[in-house]
Formats: structure tokens, sequence, C-alpha cells
């Protein structure tokens, strides 16, 4: 049971840090020989701007690959939020500064994560008749959705981008928005993205 624990907790600690070692608004190419292209990208980590609602945290990375049949730009989202929530609309939009664009999500995805925390604590006790000893186990379970999709920007889109001060995602859960804003240091790296040949 003591070696079993230790393994446990090993490897949460392991994962915990490989997670955090992920680098964000930092910018990232690489020459893929294989699909003989140029691909340039960017993590981004942000909140909704909403307050409150089953929706939480947005992951995304935005990619532009570059090959000899073009440029392509593509923005993979995964979205966590509560079981309890809706699954999102097959439809959202982009705001460029001041234009708006419907724009559809592609192979969405919807995932069911759960995680578990387990505590472990020892009992002694001691009467007449000697030490009595035990183990007590407490499991905490947390159980939540990610949706993951991706949103294709055409070249209207990234030229907008290029020369904006401000880009905000809105997405619906049901009756649920969701919106998430790209400024500074995150904005900064989608457009060293789409300056990059």
């Amino acid at each position: 049971m003591k070696i079993t624990l230790h393994l446990l907790i090993i490897i949460v600690s392991f994962a915990e840090v490989s997670c955090g070692t992920l680098k964000y608004n930092k910018v990232y190419s690489y020459e893929d020989e294989f699909r003989d292209n140029v691909k340039t990208y960017t993590r981004i980590r942000i909140k909704p701007e909403e307050r409150r609602i089953e929706i939480g945290s947005a992951r995304l990375i935005i990619e532009k690959e570059a090959g000899d049949e073009g440029e392509a730009t593509n923005a993979y989202f995964v979205i966590y939020r509560s079981s309890s929530s809706f699954k999102v609309d097959r439809s959202g939009f982009v705001k460029i500064d001041d234009k708006k664009y419907e724009v559809n999500l592609k192979d969405p995805i919807s995932e069911l994560k759960t995680e578990s925390e387990v505590s472990i604590s020892g009992i002694a006790t001691a009467d007449t008749s000697g030490v009595v000893t035990g183990q007590t186990a407490n499991i905490d379970t947390r159980t939540w959705i990610e949706d993951k999709f991706v949103i294709n920007f055409p070249k209207e889109m990234t030229d907008g981008i290029s020369a904006s001060s401000d880009i905000m995602f809105r997405f619906y859960f049901g009756p649920i928005p969701a919106t998430y804003r790209l400024e500074g240091r995150r904005l900064e790296a989608v457009k060293k993205i789409l300056k990059d040949k």
C-alpha cells in the first residue's frame, strides 16, 4: 500500500511539472520535412471575460503553415467547462477591432475528464489491551469536460489581425456565452507568427 501511494505521488508530481513547463505567449517554428512545409505557432492560455459561468479557461495554439500550396492559419482550442454545462455550438464569432466574422468550429469533440486525489491517514489508539492501528482513505474526484475544435482564418482575417489592437472570440454553450480576448503579449505573439515568412 505504501509503495503504491508513493508511486502515485511521483506520477502526479511528474505530470504537474511536465504541464508546468509549457511556455505560453512564445513563438516556436520548425520545418516539417514530412509535410514539406514550415510551421510557426504559439500557445495561449486565457480566461473568459464573463465571471461566474460554467465555462472556464481556454488553451489554444495558433499556427501558421507555409508551404508550396500557400499559407494556412488555424486556431486549435481546448475549452474547459463544468460537467453540468451545455456543449459548444457549431459556430462562433471572431471580432477583430470593430469587424465581426462568423466562423464554423471544425472537428468539434467533447471529452469527459476525471481526476481523483487520494489522501491516506493513519490512526493509532491505545487502550488496556494494546495498540490498535488502522488507515483511512479519502478520495476526492473532480469531473469536467474539454471541448476541442479548430477555427480556420482566411486571408482577410489574418490581414486584419496583423493590424489590430484587439481580438475577441465568442462561443455559445447553450444559452451561456463565453468571450476570450487577445491583447498585449498574447496578441503580439500572434502577430509575430503572421509576419514570419
